[in-house]
């Protein structure tokens, strides 16, 4: 009996004692922008992650026969499941989880010569600014691959990379003063709007690539 419950202690101690090392902090550097994260082993062969990234940058597009100066707003968290079919030979994984936060693009319309023109014909701007918004929804799922971030790794530093894709279709939200409207009229602005819509869902499978560095403690 003695022998038995050694036995079993030893095999406890031998699948335990990877996973003692396998917690993680790691920051990193991507489509995402800069991120830090969190990982925790869930066995030998897989791990749960959390992070959160975050990116600001300006961008100027043209939609329909608009142009407008816009500003991407990237800040979201992720959840994360990593399942690595062979652990003990290569740190190569395939990862399944979302992304969780508001992200989204402002933008507001330029003029050159004081007319927008929407929809082929030129309006107007009566001083007046016209503005969109593209919001992505709040939850996307995520999957990719990857490699790092093995449960059976040892204490310290090492590198891992990410590629994978998130899907959400973003919502177009065109808010353009009344007095224009009334010039152009409502059916010229919808389908400004749809322009609008059409670009943004371009959006929608949105492509991650990160690396970074990890301490396992």
């Amino acid at each position: 009996m003695k022998k038995s419950l050694a036995a079993l202690a030893v095999a406890i101690g031998v699948l335990v004692a990877p996973l003692s090392h396998a917690r993680e902090i790691y920051g990193q550097l991507g489509t995402e922008g800069l991120g830090i994260g969190y990982a925790e082993p869930f066995g030998i062969r897989d791990n749960v992650r959390a992070e959160f990234n975050g990116l600001k940058f300006s961008h100027g597009f043209d939609a329909g026969g608009l142009h407008y100066d816009g500003t991407v707003n990237l800040y979201h968290g992720g959840f994360y499941f990593d399942f690595f079919p062979a652990p003990g030979t290569v740190g190569f994984r395939i990862t399944a989880g979302a992304l969780i936060g508001g992200d989204r693009i402002d933008a507001t319309a330029t003029s050159q010569n004081g007319t927008y023109t929407i929809n082929g014909v030129p309006y107007p701007t009566f001083g007046q600014n016209i503005h969109a918004k593209a919001t992505f929804p709040t939850v996307r799922p995520y999957l990719g691959i990857g490699f790092g971030h093995t449960p059976t790794a040892q204490k310290g530093f090492s590198a891992f990379f990410d590629a994978g894709v998130a899907y959400g279709r973003p919502r177009v939200e065109l808010d353009v003063p009344a007095d224009i409207v009334a010039e152009a009229g409502q059916e010229n602005i919808d389908a400004e709007q749809k322009d609008l819509q059409d670009k943004a869902d371009k959006l929608r499978f949105y492509p991650i690539v990160k690396v970074g560095v990890t301490y396992r403690f």
